[in-house]
């Protein structure tokens, strides 16, 4: 299914354009895209219940989130290995998964995101390891940050599943800390939005 990552720490460093320049953008954007980003994910993450915390040790951000969707745990493990279905949530242009052996797999990515009038278009490559009804370990192997790894587990509640995501990230970016993990916070809320919203309407398949 989905990973939500660091992609913002990479988005400036590949815009062609020069230092100066960036950082006088990113200082116009920051102001507008922060205020956008979390006006949007306020709306309805209330209906999945949808939790994100991120914090900092030395360079190392670590994220926990969580979300839920009204489906089995047997449903939540197939929407959840479903990588390619990313393609789903917005700014994810292609997913391509290589399976490796029966539990692991290899997902490369494409996203593209617009900054300002800026395209940018970036790739990572991640190693997951699957636990049956459980959940997922994932790694990066190439990308924008300098590493990424974490997890996905699955936890039974009620009449549906909660999915829980926790993750390290060290970003290999000139912007502010502070400013990292606003947007991470923000971002991710609204990209599980999505990935719960999708989630329910799977409600009907066979499993």
């Amino acid at each position: 299914m989905y990973f939500c990552f660091f992609q913002v720490t990479g988005f400036l460093d590949s815009v062609n354009m020069p230092s100066s320049a960036k950082g006088h953008w990113m200082k116009q954007w920051c102001c507008m895209g922060v205020m956008a980003l979390g006006c949007l994910a306020a709306n309805a993450a209330d209906d999945y219940k949808v939790k994100v915390q991120v914090t900092q040790q030395g360079h190392v951000f670590h994220t926990q989130a969580s979300f839920q969707v009204p489906l089995n745990l047997c449903q939540s493990y197939r929407y959840l290995t479903d990588y390619d279905a990313a393609t789903n949530i917005p700014g994810i242009v292609s997913s391509v998964t290589t399976r490796l052996d029966g539990h692991k797999v290899r997902v490369e990515r494409l996203l593209q995101e617009r900054i300002l009038f800026f395209p940018v278009k970036m790739r990572m490559v991640l190693e997951v390891t699957e636990r049956p009804n459980q959940g997922t370990d994932f790694v990066q192997i190439s990308g924008e940050a300098k590493t990424y790894k974490g997890a996905w587990r699955l936890e039974p509640d009620g009449a549906g599943t909660v999915f829980k995501y926790r993750t390290e990230s060290e970003p290999d970016s000139f912007l502010p800390a502070a400013v990292i993990e606003y947007f991470i916070k923000n971002r991710l809320k609204s990209s599980f939005e999505a990935m719960a919203k999708t989630g329910a309407q799977r409600l009907k398949d066979a499993c």
